[in-house]
């Protein structure tokens, strides 16, 4: 072979093995921006999911007075979520703009992290119990016993609260009848009320979340147990929860879920609300504030007998029914907002 030749086949080797390089250098390229781009998809979609997980949890956690700012860790990233009002439609009711920002780090680059954020708007239901009356039961008939009395007049006084010594609200609600063993058991304007359409109508009426707050999965401070109430401000009244057949016999204040069957003794005291799945047939004991039960279908007993006292205390049950309050989601605000 001439040198010539010899030279013309050196170089053209040197040309392929570039343009190999090339290649390969330009497939790891591709591979590698694909690569990344499929991460970074990835870790977007996981924190737009972490966004929204933690927004739905925020709202669903809201019990009482909101919190301004949370922060959750789910999965393999963390949500802050932050709460503001927009605007007030009466003494009870606001829109809020819930923002919730998810960040997910890559594991890749430890530095380096990828943030999505969702926003969606809700309405506070500030004291979302109505005042019916100071007895609301879903049994076929309430009776007042001898000695027991059902008042619907309010027994706070302006000393006691600035809304005190508010108007009456009616003594009793039953499905079908109301009655009392002698004049004056039963008192309020109007003493009684038979509530149209059922036990449904009843509870539906009552514009709580029943079904979360007897969950047990639902997180609340004091389950199966009381408070020291010694150690607490005076205007605090506390969620607690009981579940089972509760022979009730202590004395408190704030909101007592009973998730099963309320059965108070004689000894029992309680400033607030009462709110039960089941009333005993024979209720006992002492309640400033509202008792409302068979919130978990008819009552299991038709007709409930009070030996003692149930007195509308609006003072009480306003303070009770703060720790009430909740977060309703509107689904169709939900959107991402970068």
């Amino acid at each position: 072979m001439k040198r010539d030749e010899r030279g013309f086949v050196v170089a053209f080797v040197v040309f392929m093995l570039f343009v190999i390089s090339m290649a390969a250098a330009t497939g790891y390229a591709l591979v590698a921006s694909e690569f990344t781009l499929a991460r970074y998809g990835g870790d977007g979609a996981e924190a737009l999911t972490v966004a929204r997980a933690g927004l739905e949890r925020y709202v669903a956690e809201q019990l009482g007075t909101l919190t301004d700012t949370a922060s959750y860790a789910l999965g393999d990233g963390v949500a802050v979520v932050t709460a503001r009002r927009l605007a007030k439609e009466d003494p009870v009711t606001a829109l809020y703009y819930i923002r919730s920002e998810g960040t997910v780090h890559d594991v890749f680059s430890p530095n380096t992290s990828v943030r999505r954020v969702v926003g969606g708007y809700a309405v506070y239901r500030r004291r979302p119990l109505p005042r019916h009356a100071a007895v609301v039961i879903g049994a076929e008939a309430i009776h007042a016993e001898s000695g027991g009395r059902i008042d619907g007049r309010d027994q706070s006084t302006l000393a006691d609260c600035p809304g005190g010594a508010g108007s009456p609200i009616a003594g009793a609600i039953a499905r079908l009848s109301v009655s009392e063993a002698s004049d004056d058991d039963v008192r309020g304007d109007p003493e009684s009320r038979i509530w149209p359409g059922g036990w449904a109508a009843i509870r539906d009426s009552i514009r709580i979340r029943w079904d979360v707050l007897s969950d047990p999965d639902f997180p609340l401070e004091f389950e199966n147990r009381l408070p020291d109430f010694g150690s607490l401000p005076a205007d605090s009244f506390p969620v607690v929860r009981y579940s089972g057949w509760v022979n009730a016999s202590w004395s408190g204040r704030g909101v007592l879920i009973v998730d099963g069957v309320f059965d108070p003794t004689p000894s029992f005291s309680w400033d607030g609300i009462v709110l039960a799945g089941h009333a005993d047939d024979h209720i006992q004991g002492h309640i400033d504030g509202m008792l409302i039960a068979g919130l978990d279908g008819p009552n299991m007993y038709s007709t409930v007998r009070v030996l003692t006292d149930v007195a509308y205390h609006s003072c009480a049950v306003d303070a009770a029914n703060e720790s009430l309050s909740y977060l309703e989601l509107i689904p169709s605000s939900i959107h991402e907002t970068n």
